[in-house]
């Protein structure tokens, strides 16, 4: 077969899980903030293709936008990045795989989110500030969406975050089937298009979007909001991604098999 199986996947997620909670944090670190640029490069993208298109073209401009958005994961897949979102799948099957504790989990996605974070907000003020790519004849795009983030109410800021992570983490799941470069290109690319269609909200993506607005310094956006957006969010963002995802994965895939646990011991999960 030209692509790995759903077991085979979920076991080798679990042993990277293992992986990254083994990585220094000078280098998770680092790798956090990677993909916080990157995932922000692919965000700054889609303002500048959707900025100035009309109005009347309505999902068409979203679609056209979402086309280029998944760079950002696929460039940090293929390049190196550690990001939240995904790290919420792969590390909560670590959890039930027994590979990593639960403090282990904890701690990688507080680091990653603030990297992650790190890397957007660079994005927004360098590329998006100083150079203005998210001002001028970007600027009411680039304002409006951010508006639409921050107005949600808690629960629907959660409800959102669940379903973005579904079909992040549905991204990463499939990318890993894939064997060959295409067929992981392709498997990261559609899921992602689907998310940004929709409209769903993603804690990292934020961190560039809504800062760009703040930056330009035209936008009724304040700091506290985007604080409050992102921890509904992020909340939203952990429930899909381990909730819906790596536990049903795990039930499908793995309930009544052996896991192995750190000490090298198989039991049941």
């Amino acid at each position: 077969m030209d692509f790995y199986s759903s077991k085979e996947v979920v076991a080798s997620l679990g042993d990277k899980a293992k992986e990254k909670s083994q990585l220094p944090f000078v280098r998770l670190s680092i790798l956090g903030i990677m993909a916080g640029f990157f995932i922000a490069l692919g965000y700054l993208s889609f303002i500048r293709v959707t900025g100035t298109l009309p109005k009347s073209w309505g999902s068409f401009s979203a679609l056209l936008g979402g086309c280029l958005f998944p760079i950002g994961l696929v460039a940090l897949t293929f390049i190196g990045g550690e990001l939240a979102t995904g790290n919420m799948m792969v590390m909560a099957l670590g959890v039930l795989q027994k590979k990593i504790t639960m403090k282990s989990l904890l701690f990688n996605w507080l680091v990653i989110l603030i990297t992650n974070c790190i890397g957007g907000f660079l994005v927004a003020y360098f590329f998006g500030h100083v150079v203005g790519l998210t001002e001028g004849a970007f600027m009411e795009k680039t304002i409006a969406v951010a508006q639409a983030k921050v107005a949600d109410s808690p629960l629907v800021a959660i409800v959102s975050g669940i379903g973005c992570n579904i079909f992040v983490c549905m991204a990463v799941y499939l990318g890993a089937m894939g064997k060959t470069y295409l067929g992981k290109m392709f498997g990261l690319w559609f899921p992602v298009m689907v998310f940004v269609v929709c409209g769903f909200q993603h804690v990292v993506a934020n961190a560039f979007i809504i800062p760009a607005a703040i930056f330009t310094g035209e936008s009724s956006i304040h700091w506290m909001q985007y604080l409050t957006n992102t921890v509904f969010v992020f909340i939203g963002n952990a429930l899909g991604g381990s909730l819906f995802l790596a536990v049903p994965l795990m039930f499908v895939n793995v309930q009544k098999e052996e896991v192995r646990e750190q000490s090298g011991v198989y039991e049941r999960y």
